[in-house]
């Protein structure tokens, strides 16, 4: 198995048994998808490795005939964001290493909404924020399996790139008087790490959304909740069509 160095040598072992899961992507030929094979990632909190994100299955399972889907068990409940955020993204490569290498023919999409956001963006395009661990990019050979990625409201978010989407897009939104930091909390300083990937990504942010549109004073984070309302068959058609066009890769 594949496992990415770390700095600190105190979480080795905090990570190695967080990738143990990834044996579960060792998939037979009969089942690799024909549709797309879906990596949902929840954001932090405790509970299932699924929660708000069943809503994003259901619509990829009903609706784009010959998907699977599985959820992240990534390390949600801790509360340190750092921790949780980089083994996420290494258990996330290692699914997509280990799907891909089951089924060479199938596509994937992976969705991550909150800190599962982060955990998406750093899996594909490496760690460039300060605050975080830091976590190598996912090899770009993978961007002929990975058709799709989706994040919803995560705290890297940077506005102004090409596969930046939502209202929180130059500062000025509804409350534009207000002093801003147009980004997230812990913003990519080098999203053009994320090149590789560009044309399947997508990452939401809304305003008044404060984990990824911050601005003095706070805004009181409704939007932060809205992102499956607003978005899901969006996203679905979204996937829909990097399917179609990528079938023939």
């Amino acid at each position: 198995m594949h496992v990415k160095s770390f700095q600190n040598p105190l979480l080795l072992g905090f990570f190695l048994h967080g990738l143990q899961p990834c044996l579960a992507q060792i998939v037979p030929p009969e089942r690799c998808a024909t549709g797309v094979h879906a990596i949902l990632i929840r954001g932090q909190g405790p509970g299932d490795h699924l929660n708000v994100m069943v809503s994003v299955q259901n619509l990829i399972l009903q609706l784009i005939p010959g998907s699977s889907s599985v959820d992240l068990p990534y390390k949600h409940g801790v509360d340190d964001h750092r921790i949780a955020a980089a083994d996420g993204a290494s258990l996330m490569q290692e699914y997509i290493r280990y799907y891909a290498a089951s089924c060479p023919n199938s596509k994937i999409f992976v969705h991550g909404y909150s800190l599962g956001g982060v955990v998406m963006m750093d899996g594909l395009c490496g760690t460039s924020s300060q605050w975080l661990f830091p976590v190598s990019a996912l090899e770009p050979r993978y961007n002929r399996t990975v058709i799709a990625a989706v994040s919803y409201g995560e705290e890297t978010f940077v506005p102004g790139v090409p596969y930046s989407v939502g209202t929180c897009t130059d500062g000025t939104g509804t409350s534009g008087w207000y002093f801003r930091l147009v980004s997230g909390i812990y913003p990519r300083i080098h999203p053009e790490w994320c090149d590789a990937y560009a044309a399947s990504l997508r990452s939401y942010c809304d305003e008044d959304d404060a984990t990824c549109c911050f601005r003095i004073p706070p805004p009181d984070n409704l939007a932060h909740f809205l992102y499956i309302f607003r978005y899901n068959m969006d996203v679905l058609h979204f996937v829909q069509q990097r399917l179609n066009a990528t079938r023939s890769q």
